[in-house]
Parts: structure tokens; sequence; C-alpha cells
């Protein structure tokens, strides 16, 4: 009997990701309330929803332990000393362990007093247990990423900023999308435009994170940015007013010559097997004959939107993913109605490192069902499926409840999908402002149309 669980899936916010998003969340304006404090109680009211909720059995004492290395690591960052050895395993029962922990924890809130709050090392304890099950789709997010979490995939404004995706290359920094209607594109900001300065500021040396923390900001207040754009001498100084930003799931949809239609499918949100259905819809009535699928920079989403575009692009019935769920239970998971996107137009997809979970179990099918070619580099092999769990103080956990694999039974997590044809974004084309797997997706997807050689 198919699982009737439909959880919603993590996005990813770790740098192995691609792109992050220069935006502040909404929560650090005066729209969201602030979050409760924290203390050890929530460390517990942690442990507790990962005992409930995890595919696997869950060690408490084990888990235990990696909160207490988190707070001895953020206090090492901060230069506090403090022995907080670990809690033997061998002989106490659960009961004893969170009593020892309850012990560390006061132990380091006592040395931390007047550096930090006892809501960061909870934080801190709590994100060191969720890292320590190495699971793509385990997590902690604070009350401020929570916040946003909920707010993008309910299709709202979920940040503050200009409404630009990085892209680091090389220790430079590119903007790799500009999301439409933000100030960025109502600036003028490009694609592959590169990011110099940030109020003055030079990005030399910077990581990813401190760029987008320069450009984040409360709406209605400016930012100025230096770009360095191609083909053009002189730097563009762009200033902007920072507003809420909404991100949609289609980023762009065109017809492109010779009948190339092309779709960038940013994210898995509410709403998503709606727009793509529709974005379908409208390129075959203006004469689509092949089909542009651009997953790159994707990190997932809601599974059942998923469910939706598959079905509006497969043939009824095939396999498209594997459901394994608690207590060994298998299930194939297929599509349930004809598609949208008749067999005779052809789909070429593109993928990269920063296409993940439910992108990456889409990719899985339209190769494994030879419904298309895909383009690109290898995807982040980030696959699980997982809930989020909100805490008491706003904060919540993403948990795995089940795994997953595609739909012939090939496990991704960890590993990724591989294209069919690998091509490289190059700090070379970005200079030259080339988007090269486009333009290599575009050439096959007219390959895959054009008339025989007679």
């Amino acid at each position: 009997m198919r699982s009737t669980v439909r959880p919603s899936w993590h996005v990813i916010l770790t740098a192995a990701l691609l792109v992050a998003l220069a935006a502040a969340p909404l929560a650090a304006a005066p729209l969201v309330a602030p979050a409760q404090a924290a203390d050890q109680s929530l460390v517990f009211e942690a442990l507790q929803v990962l005992q409930t909720h995890y595919v696997d059995p869950v060690n408490a004492t084990k888990v235990l332990n990696a909160a207490v290395a988190g707070l001895r690591e953020q206090l090492s960052a901060a230069g506090i000393a403090a022995d907080l050895p670990d809690i033997p395993s061998s002989f106490l029962t659960e009961s004893d362990a969170r009593q020892v922990f309850l012990e560390r924890f006061a132990t380091a809130a006592s040395a931390a007093v007047g550096q930090l709050t006892k809501t960061q090392l909870a934080y801190a304890a709590i994100r060191s247990m969720t890292d320590s099950f190495h699971d793509s789709h385990t997590g902690f997010l604070n009350p401020e990423q929570n916040a946003e979490r909920r707010q993008r995939q309910r299709g709202q404004a979920g940040f503050t900023g200009v409404g630009i995706v990085l892209l680091p290359k090389d220790n430079r920094f590119y903007v790799w999308t500009v999301i439409p209607g933000g100030p960025a594109e109502a600036a003028g900001v490009h694609e592959f435009d590169r990011i110099m300065k940030v109020n003055d500021v030079s990005t030399g040396g910077l990581t990813v994170d401190q760029v987008a923390g320069m450009i984040r900001g409360p709406a209605g207040t400016p930012v100025t940015v230096t770009f360095q754009r191609p083909g053009m001498a002189d730097p563009l100084v762009v200033s902007m007013t920072r507003a809420p930003i909404l991100v949609p799931s289609i980023f762009r949809t065109d017809l492109l010559d010779g009948g190339v239609g092309y779709v960038r499918l940013y994210q898995f949100v509410e709403g998503t097997g709606r727009d793509v259905r529709s974005a379908l819809t409208r390129l075959l009535a203006g004469g689509m004959r092949v089909l542009v699928l651009d997953l790159r920079g994707n990190s997932g989403g809601y599974l059942h939107e998923l469910d939706n575009v598959l079905n509006a692009l497969l043939p009824f019935g095939v396999p498209v993913y594997t459901e394994m769920l608690q207590g060994g239970q298998v299930e194939v998971v297929r599509t349930t109605r004809p598609p949208l996107l008749q067999p005779s137009i052809p789909v070429v997809l593109m993928v990269d490192e920063g296409s993940a979970s439910a992108a990456e179990l889409l990719a899985a099918a339209i190769q494994e069902n030879h419904r298309g070619v895909l383009v690109g580099a290898k995807t982040s092999g980030a696959v699980e499926a997982s809930v989020m769990i909100d805490l008491s103080d706003g904060s919540a956990l993403s948990v795995t409840t089940f795994r997953l694999a595609t739909g012939h039974g090939v496990r991704l997590e960890g590993a990724g999908v591989e294209p069919d044809v690998t091509t490289a974004m190059t700090v070379e084309d970005l200079e030259a402002g080339q988007d090269r797997q486009l333009t290599t997706a575009v050439r096959l997807a007219r390959q895959a149309v054009a008339e025989p050689v007679r």
C-alpha cells in the first residue's frame, strides 16, 4: 500500500551547494516576532523529536555526546576554556546520559557568561546533534531560517534583499540568477555580472556568506553594489533599495528559435506543478517542438509537487522513484495519469552541483525512462524524504523519515546523478558572460528535432 506520508523536503542550506541567496530572512525585520530564549530543555526536545521520527533507531547517549561536542566547539570558537568530557556510554542508561548532559551544559553556560547566551549554546548543541547523523535531510533551522522556509514553501516572500542568486567561483562572486520582480532586476543587474564591492567593501578574500551578508538588510534600506559586466571596461555602480523577495518556482520561460522551449525550474514549492503545466501549455501553444528544462541550483521542495511535475512529463504508469520506509517496506511510485507533454516532444534536462533532492529524482526518472538527455554536471547527492518539525522556540528540525531511491532502486544519497553530456561552467565562461551549459543544451535540443540529412 502506498505510504500516505507526504513530507516537506528540507531545502539544504550548506556550503556544499553551489548557490546562496543574497537576501535576509524576513524574520530579521519587524514582520516576525522575536524568538523565545532557548536553553538545555530545547536540546532534550530536539532529542525527543529525533527519537520519535528518524527513520532508524536513535542512540540517545551517542546523540547527546554529539551535543556535548557542539558545546565544546562553540566555546572554543569564542576562545573560552572549559572541561567538557564525553558522556560515558558503556554503563549509562538514557536517564543517566541526560543528567550528565545537564551537568555539561551548566558547566558550558557558566564558563560562557557574558560572552555566549544559553540560546547560542543550545543551538550549537542541536546543530551538532543533527550533523552527527551525516544525513543530507536531517538538520536544524534557527527561528529566522524556519520562518523563511515556511514563507518560501507557501510561495510567499521569505527574504528581504535585492533578489540575486550568487555563484562563487575561484574566489570570485558572480550573479548567477536575477530573481524576477526584485530590486536587482529593476536596476538592470545581469546574469554573470561579477560583484566587486558592496558598499565600497571589496569582496576579495571574502566567503560567499560574508558577501551575501553584506547585501542583506531590512526592507527599505539602501545598498550599493559595484559590478564588473562582461564586455565592459568600466565597472557599474548600482544602488538598490532592499525589498521583500518572492522566489517563484519558475524563474524563466522562453520560446527560443527553432521551437526550443526553455523553462528554468528553481524549486518545488506549493503550486509548482500548476506552474509547470501552465508554462508547458503556453509553450506548446506557441509551437514548442523540444523542451529544455533547467534544474540547475534547484535544491528540492515538496514531494507532492515533484509528483505533479513527473506526471506532466512522463508516460502513464512508469516507475519514477522508490520509497524505503521504516520496517523494511519498499514501495515503487509510478506516474498516475497521462502526461501533458507528449512523447513526440524531446526533453533536454539541465543539472549541476546545486541540483538536489526532488530535482535529482526528476533527473533520474527522465534518464531511467529514456525520456530525455541530461546535460551539465553531477548532482548534489542529497536525496532523502524528511519532515519539518517546529520546536517550542520557533526553530525547527528537518528529520529524515524514509529513504528514497530512483524508480529502478538506485540510491542517490551521497552519489548523485551523472549527466549524459558533461559540461562545466568555467571562470572563463563567466568572465565572458557565456552560459556554456545552456548553449550545449539548446544545441542538443535543436539536433533532436532537426530534419534528417538527405
